[in-house]
């Protein structure tokens, strides 16, 4: 059984440490990744633990063997994912939206309250109810 590398504390996590973590979730050895990029397990090895950047190459070749994007390897986080719409349906929406707000406001409440009814007609289909 592979031993647990302590942590220090404090220390932020390395390209080598994620590249590590990542490998350790697939499942794959160092030997193994190592041949899925052209590489000795030696040279997985150095990456892992002096936490050197492998060439740019490399690395697309890491990531991609790991299924993981560049970002994630070097440790960005995505940015907050909004829900995916067809192509032009968000700013048909935004339009609407803003037709809406040009209304006066008993239209506008009159609108919503049928929005409201609309919605919790669906979520009671939905719960089966």
């Amino acid at each position: 059984m592979p031993r647990k590398r302590k942590k220090k504390p404090g220390k932020t996590e390395t390209l080598g440490d994620r590249i590590r973590k990542f490998r350790l979730a697939k499942g794959l050895t160092q030997t193994e990744l190592g041949k899925m990029v052209g590489v000795t397990q030696r040279v997985i090895t150095y990456y892992e633990v002096r936490g050197v950047s492998p060439p740019p190459d490399l690395l697309v070749k890491i990531a991609d063997a790991l299924g993981v994007s560049l970002d994630e390897l070097f440790g960005r986080k995505p940015p907050p994912r909004r829900p995916a719409d067809a192509p032009g349906e968000s700013l048909r929406r935004r339009r609407r939206l803003r037709r809406l707000e040009d209304l006066p406001r008993d239209e506008q409440a009159a609108l919503l309250k049928m929005i409201d009814a609309l919605a919790d007609r669906a979520s009671k289909r939905k719960g089966g109810g």
